[in-house]
């Protein structure tokens, strides 16, 4: 069983990798050319406000729209269910009596679910400042998730090792 776990934890990291890097150093930098580097929504951590949001979608070229649409979106809708095991997995190895952190990869996937979806309305031209403000707010929302996973996951990951040193020197 813990072979499996392992391996579970290694298939869906690199999954993570190998998809964050697709996205990251091929597709965004695609989209955000198209619109004279402006940053994609996703992109824009601590928020973006509607008029930022809209000034993106005029400048979009329809070469941008298409690769966001079609290749950035389905990619970034599988995305999360990587990082989400990859991190749930991660902390039930660094923390298995501590189950109910497993709710925060969660609620940070639902986020970036709210962020694609939002997204893709606004792409499909029914942009709204509501809309935007709601993308915003996930987008947000996710950043702020997204450090405390990643935190917390470094934090255990150093208790483990500490724990791990005192017990190699204790039995020297």
């Amino acid at each position: 069983m813990k072979k499996t776990k392992t391996a579970l934890l290694i298939v869906t990291g690199a999954l993570t990798l190998l998809i964050c890097g697709v996205m990251n150093f091929y597709l965004i930098p695609l989209i955000e050319q198209s619109t004279n580097g402006i940053r994609m929504f996703d992109m824009q951590s601590f928020g973006y406000t509607a008029a930022a949001a809209r000034e993106f979608l005029r400048l979009l070229s329809e070469e941008g729209r298409d690769t966001f649409l079609h290749k950035q979106l389905p990619l970034d809708f599988f995305y999360p269910v990587a990082y989400g095991a990859f991190f749930m997995l991660s902390l039930a190895a660094l923390a298995p009596r501590r189950k109910a952190l497993c709710f925060l990869p969660a609620a940070l996937m639902l986020c970036d679910y709210g962020e694609n979806i939002l997204s893709l309305i606004m792409l499909r031209n029914d942009f709204s400042d509501t809309i935007a403000h709601a993308g915003c707010a996930f987008t947000v929302t996710k950043t702020v998730l997204m450090t405390a996973v990643i935190v917390l996951i470094l934090v255990l990951l150093l208790k483990k090792i500490r724990a791990k040193e005192k017990k190699c020197i204790s039995s020297i």
